[in-house]
């Protein structure tokens, strides 16, 4: 605790360090108090706070917590060179940071030991509005990834003459490695035809930041970005977009009376896992109830007030339930329905009302069009979900139904959930849950009031990708980047039109199906057959995609890949095949522009270099100013390791576009200073400033920033958040401005003359480019902004989806109530519906969710993380199901699987049993989160290069040595200009705190996999002090298995989601099986594949004009009209 009053110890109290009362005593002398105070330390302060102010953050001084242990209550003072027996001090500077281990942006500090410049501990940023300086151990975990023993130091290359996945790796430079890349990608995009715009692809798993790699790619007028989102989300997406043309749901917790989750969200797998977590504990304690819904007894259900454990795929039903009865009670919130459902639209389409007649949904067309006419259609309509009805078709239990009834109903507009994967990433129609799900919200008012839920982009700020007017080309806000004119079938196939996002899992299919791409090069379609660059990045597509195998086979053939690169610091299964490894920075080692929607606000986290920010503080100056960050990290030891955005900046210059003949150079060169990169500052004082005005106007005014050359940028380096605005609470009645000759809606001015305003409906609209654009919605003579839909309010009946896509049983919420039905319907009946259990060993097998600690892929380069993670991988079984097939506790067992369309099977893993109340019987559970591999426990990368010369550290790395700060390394990045890393000996472990060692066997059509060892205690040279507890490890790392290999690829028929479920058969393990091995039929499984496109989808055909609906989105760049424009032949 620094000193806030001086006084001597002989008075006795308690020491406070960094919050903590850590002890109570008396120190024995007047000169060991006279030593403390003189070290900037009482032990009677004024007040405890776990951080200091952000002014002292430069320059803090912190007993140390491991001196603590020596001498119980009787210390001996602060350590001096007249005292060497008494406490260490701390010498910090504290940097902010944000978390990049989920997608909260839960914000960071860097407590950076100024004397040995190295992390000594992460801690929260208690300056970030959403996090309030808290962490999950996810975040703390930042250290040890920091320090990983085999983290990746330099730039690795397959070594010339070896194939991909060989092994054999060596050492290249940064300059070697983007001259390559380079070329080529120039190479390609110098051809300027349609293939050329599809063939280089990002394939991007967590982004982790708002817009920024998106825009790289508008530059290069590319449409090839990929990213992994329909392996998590899309199913949660399709619904919103369908009700609010929106992305995501955006809850309320702190607020509401009610939590109604559909999954394991908050203390299990919450996204925004720590900070929906803490919103949601600060109800709980003003007395909000929690409803937990999930067939598995997550930690979550555990602590909840209901637990409701539906079969899944049911779970529509539920919500169903809860509509009708609020309907036949008179309980609707009618202001609010009457405003902002799209209660005419529905009304005024006879066509489609026709069509509910013929599908018997109602007996007959409405004669009126009024409201209350609508809700007498939907009471008839949603009257046979009854409770009975509902309880037999679930499996859950009348009484619990009608509890959740009444906890719904008394928590009235308060009504906070989340709809995201869970469902909807499990079944197929899983999107359907969330369609539902929304409708008893709406009815009861609970969508847009404190309290409730509302949605994502309300709550978002995205300016990562607009620094444009610090550069020559973009222009403000990348205004003047022409449209990306191309439209990529290996990202959107023409079977998945309304695809929330990419279909990312089938590459490796639609890359190896040369059936497929002749049929719509037949039709018309310019359908690539190869890739000229693919750049995955934290994305670890082999391991966690389904049908790994083809994955490997896809990216081991050059013809289909020519060339590869993963812009990682971390060995994965992935990067054992590409071409070349690219170490880019962890958490605290990059920017990046972060916000996500965790509470109705609109704030952001600032990412970035930790040991670069606290070098400039001291005032560093960096020899090459586009390669600062790779400068600061060998200054601090951790190798050649560089950050994104200047990678991105540099190629784009001098790399893929040197003499500017592509148009791409000049888009990244600096308008400060032309001829070079854009720097990290002009583009995120550009950014910031130019987009977020309250921020801007807050550090101008600051005394402190005003008279910096870059002040937007500079304040955000200080404080590492920020609240653009708060409360942001039914934010679709925002109102149009009027400057008496133009209405101003989103930001946009339009001429009063041209607006028409439909007198049924409100809806105001203008014609733009030749069509209808609505800019607003006019209701009870106030103008308003309304919802991002065509009509401006809640779509209950998704027009368009039933009249132009071919869609029209689910354009309104909806679920089977019949066998014939079911059938019918299939699109939105799971593939592990209860009907498809037909053997007598079959189960629904519930993969999905996530274990608590676990990033994903990306833990087991986390000691931390990995040892709180062992032994998490098992099949839970119900006891009856398990007692019934004889299996007891740590059994091995076989678990099957096949698939319900086609009847095919796809192979087997093997699992330990362990038997538990917590699971619905007839359903099991097992994370698809286990079973990580590696081919060998390391690699030896000679620690020069060709000429053997390499460039050491030549200063101490002492932050109060003005030597040390004065120094920078040449050249970095250059040939010859290699760095030698100090504690590398030459041989890179391989994940070695977290991944067995297995043996693989392929052979086009089956596959197999066994673990050969274990994890062991080893010793490491490499940060050795900080990993000197690494013969400590206890675990092998055996308890997983590698079982997504093993699923076929689902895909959703509508919106593209890959269907984690399984439906398995059990039985007990064979000779010589062990737990983790695999088996896979791949051959079955494209089959598999295949089935599911052609009997599930409804492609475009020879009368569809566009590829999509151009009013939703379709993320990462911009398309021209001539993109979205398709001439498919018979």
């Amino acid at each position: 605790m620094y000193l806030q009053s001086r006084r001597t110890f002989l008075k006795g109290a308690a020491f406070s360090v960094a919050g903590a009362a850590i002890a109570k005593g008396v120190f024995t002398t007047d000169a060991l108090a006279e030593s403390v105070a003189e070290s900037k330390f009482t032990n009677t302060p004024d007040s405890l706070s776990f951080y200091p102010p952000m002014e002292e953050w430069a320059d803090f001084k912190e007993l140390d917590g491991d001196d603590w242990k020596r001498g119980g209550i009787d210390r001996k003072g602060v350590r001096s060179e007249s005292n060497p027996d008494g406490i260490e001090v701390n010498d910090y500077m504290i940097v902010p940071t944000a978390c990049s281990n989920c997608e909260a942006s839960c914000g960071l500090t860097a407590w950076i030991d100024k004397k040995s410049f190295t992390v000594k501990k992460y801690m929260g940023n208690p300056l970030h509005p959403a996090s309030r300086g808290r962490n999950c151990a996810k975040g703390y975990a930042t250290q040890s990834q920091m320090y990983d023993p085999d983290r990746i130091a330099f730039p690795l290359k397959r070594a010339p003459g070896s194939a991909r996945g060989e092994g054999k790796w060596v050492r290249t430079t940064w300059n070697e490695a983007m001259t390559t890349i380079g070329k080529k990608m120039g190479d390609t995009l110098e051809k300027g035809d349609e293939l050329s715009k599809k063939s280089i692809m990002f394939h991007v798993g967590r982004p982790n930041e708002n817009g920024f790699t998106g825009k790289v790619w508008h530059t290069l007028g590319t449409d090839a970005f990929n990213s992994h989102t329909n392996i998590c989300s899309s199913g949660g997406r399709t619904p919103t977009i369908q009700w609010a043309n929106d992305d995501r749901s955006s809850p309320d917790w702190a607020n509401a009376k009610l939590i109604f989750l559909n999954s394991s969200h908050a203390a299990d797998a919450g996204h925004y896992f720590q900070q929906s977590a803490s919103f949601i504990a600060d109800a709980r304690a003003k007395g909000a109830k929690l409803v937990v819904m999930d067939p598995r007894m997550s930690n979550s259900a555990g602590m909840a007030d209901l637990w409701i454990a539906a079969w899944p795929g049911t779970e529509p039903l539920i919500y169903l339930y809860l509509t009708q009865r609020i309907l036949n009670e008179g309980k609707v919130d009618r202001d609010f329905v009457k405003k902002w459902m799209n209660w005419e639209v529905f009304l005024d389409n006879k066509k489609y009302l026709e069509y509910m007649v013929e599908k018997g949904y109602i007996a007959k067309v409405p004669t009126k069009n009024d409201f209350d006419t609508f809700l007498d259609t939907i009471k008839e309509l949603y009257t046979p979900y009854t409770l009975a009805h509902v309880s037999k078709e679930t499996h859950v239990p009348a009484d619990r139904l009608e509890k959740l009834y009444d906890m719904f109903i008394w928590a009235g507009t308060s009504v906070s959930t989340y709809f995201w994967r869970a469902t909807a990433a499990g079944n197929r129609g899983g999107w359907m849950s969330g369609r539902t799900g929304f409708l008893p919200l709406a009815l009861r008012g609970a969508i847009g009031p404190e309290g409730g839920t509302f949605f994502h982009h309300f709550h978002v700020i995205s300016v990562a990708g607009k620094g444009g007017s610090a550069t020559i080309g973009q222009g403000k806000r990348g205004a003047n980047i022409p449209k990306v004119d191309v439209y990529n079938e290996l990202t959107w196939p023409p079977e998945w039109p309304l695809s929330t996002y990419e279909m990312s899992f089938l590459l490796p299919h639609l890359l190896s199906d040369t059936a497929w791409q002749k049929k719509w090069q037949a039709k018309g379609l310019n359908v690539p057959t190869k890739l000229a660059v693919w750049i995955p990045r934290m994305y670890n597509p082999v391991w966690i995609n389904p049908d790994g195998f083809r994955w490997i086979e896809t990216i081991k053939d050059e013809s289909k890949m020519e060339l590869t690169f993963n812009l990682s610091p971390t060995w994965s299964e992935t990067n054992w095949y590409v071409d070349y490894i690219l170490p880019v920075g962890l958490a605290g080692e990059r920017h990046d522009q972060h916000s996500e929607a965790t509470m109705p606000a609109r704030w952001t986290s600032f990412r970035q270099p930790v040991m670069r920010v606290a070098l400039e503080k001291a005032g560093w100056k960096p020899k090459n100013p586009a390669r600062a960050t790779l400068e600061a990290h060998i200054k601090a030891g951790l190798g050649e390791v560089w950050e994104e955005n200047e990678f991105w900046f540099d190629m784009c210059v001098n790399y893929i576009d040197p003499t500017g003949k592509l148009g791409i150079r000049k888009m990244w060169e600096s308008k400060k200073t032309p001829g070079t990169p854009v720097t990290i500052a002009e583009w995120y004082d550009a950014a910031f400033g130019d987009n977020l005005p309250n921020l801007k106007a807050t550090a101008t005014a600051d005394a402190r920033y005003k008279n910096l050359e870059f002040p937007v940028y500079e304040y955000m380096r200080d404080h590492g958040a920020w609240m653009e605005e708060n409360k942001i609470y039914s934010a679709q009645e925002k109102e149009i401005k009027d400057n008496g000759t133009h209405y101003i809606s989103h930001g946009h001015e339009y001429d009063k003359k041209e607006v028409t305003t439909d007198k049924r409906t409100g809806v105001m609209s203008v014609e733009h480019h030749g069509k209808k654009k609505s800019i607003g919605i006019e209701i009870d003579g106030k103008k308003m902004e309304g919802f991002a839909t065509l009509d401006k309010k809640l779509d209950f009946f998704c027009e368009w989806l039933a009249d132009d896509w071919k869609w029209p049983e689910y354009a309104i919420p909806f679920y089977p109530r019949t066998a014939k039905e079911k059938k019918e319907m299939a699109h939105i009946v799971s593939h592990v519906d209860h009907s498809f259990m037909t053997e007598k060993n079959s189960y629904a097998l519930n993969t999905v969710f996530r274990l608590p600690y676990n990033i994903h892929t990306r833990s087991a380069n986390s000691k931390h993380l990995m040892e709180i993670s062992q032994n998490h991988d098992p099949i839970w079984i119900s006891t009856p199901d398990a007692a019934r097939q004889g299996f007891k506790r740590g059994d091995a067992i076989r678990v099957n699987i096949v698939d319900s369309l086609t009847g095919l099977a796809s192979g087997y893993f093997v699992a330990m049993a362990v038997p538990t109340e917590g699971v619905l019987p007839g359903t099991l559970a097992c994370s698809h989160h286990g079973g990580r591999w590696k081919l060998v426990n390391s690699v030896s990368v000679p620690n020069g290069v060709t000429d053997g010369k390499v460039d050491s550290q030549p200063v101490v790395r002492n932050m109060n040595d003005p030597k040390f700060i004065a120094h920078s390394p040449a050249n970095v990045g250059q040939e010859g200009s290699q760095i030698k890393i100090e504690d590398y000996s030459g041989t890179s472990g391989i994940n070695s705190f977290g991944v067995p060692t297995a043996e693989i066997q392929m052979d086009g059509k089956e596959g197999k996999l066994k673990y050969v060892e274990g994890i062991k205690p080893f010793h490491t040279e490499r940060f050795a002090d900080y990993n000197r507890d690494s013969g400590n490890i206890w675990w092998d790392g055996l308890s997983g298995s590698w079982q997504n290999a093993v699923a076929a690829a689902h895909p959703d028929p509508i919106s593209g989601m890959h269907c984690w479920h399984q439906k398995v058969i059990l039985e007990a393990a064979q000779a010589g099986d062990k737990i983790g091995d695999i088996f896979v039929n791949y051959e079955n499984n494209f089959k598999i594949y295949q089935g599911w496109r052609d009997d599930l989808t409804r492609p475009l055909n020879e009368n569809d004009k566009l590829r999509r609906p151009q009013h939703i989105k379709r993320p990462w760049v911009p398309l021209s009209d001539k993109a979205y424009a398709v001439n498919i032949t018979k």
